[in-house]
């Protein structure tokens, strides 16, 4: 069933030309559209993007919201809603830190759908260190207030100089988020292990692309065993970097994503456009 525009996530398009096949582009939480725009002017020559803002962020946290709490599930349906708003049909699927766990959670509601998965920085599993911490995040965030706990969090997950750039970016764009929806996205940590383990036993033959940095000290262990139990993960470690790589590396970022894509479309679309 279409939705009424208002009702729909806030979204960009960019065609590259009607039989592009299409990219959703799904940040992470103090994100928005911005934080892909070293993505849309590469990806955007070949694929068709559908860029959106997640319910409090960007252009989102301009409209009212009467929502109490939000689950991994019901922001993947809401995405889904545009798309169907759109008629895309198959689409691949982009996220990047908790992004990646919103595309997984797509990939599991629609799987005929999705032709494609690409995971930068992917939050696959929480180690028993990072579960004591999501617990105690409820509680500091309480402390200190939800923006300065989202500071030290972004230090503590870019804690070197070369991280720099990424911090910036994500401290700056967390500003649109109010302390409502600060608290509405932190109590999702509450279910996020429980997510990520189904997500990640779960098996499917559709491709998938996971881009991580070698400094990434939080999250990188677990994907590396997520791509040795699933034959259908590629994993691409980037030396030098931490978590976000669509930012630190952005340009080595894109051209592992344009070949990933590449290697997977239809033989008959390739030829077509040569």
């Amino acid at each position: 069933m279409l939705r009424r525009i208002e009702d729909l996530l806030y979204h960009e398009t960019h065609i590259a030309h009607a039989a592009a096949e299409w990219l959703v582009l799904i940040h992470g939480a103090g994100g928005s559209t911005v934080t892909w725009k070293r993505q849309v002017p590469e990806l955007g020559q070949r694929y068709n993007l559908l860029v959106l803002d997640l319910p409090g962020h960007g252009r989102m946290s301009e409209r009212p919201n009467n929502e109490t709490a939000y689950t991994f599930e019901h922001i993947g349906e809401r995405i889904w809603a545009v798309v169907d708003h759109l008629r895309l049909g198959a689409v691949h699927l982009l996220g990047v830190s908790l992004g990646s766990v919103i595309a997984l959670s797509m990939r599991e509601q629609r799987p005929q759908q999705v032709a494609s998965v690409v995971n930068g920085g992917a939050i696959v599993r929480l180690s028993s260190g990072l579960k004591v911490l999501a617990t105690a995040s409820l509680t500091m965030a309480k402390v200190i207030g939800y923006p300065a706990f989202y500071r030290i969090s972004a230090r503590i997950m870019m804690p070197r100089k070369n991280h720099q750039r990424s911090r910036e970016v994500f401290i700056r764009e967390s500003r649109f988020l109010s302390t409502a929806e600060f608290r509405k996205w932190t109590s999702m940590y509450q279910g996020l292990n429980k997510t990520l383990k189904r997500l990640f036993a779960a098996h499917s033959d559709i491709p998938q692309l996971v881009v991580m940095g070698a400094q990434d000290h939080l999250f990188l262990d677990q994907a590396q065993r997520y791509a040795r139990l699933h034959e259908s993960v590629r994993l691409e470690v980037l030396p030098r970097c931490g978590h976000v790589v669509t930012i630190e590396q952005a340009e080595r970022f894109n051209a592992l994503c344009m070949a990933f894509l590449l290697s997977i479309e239809k033989p008959q679309l390739v030829n077509e456009r040569c």
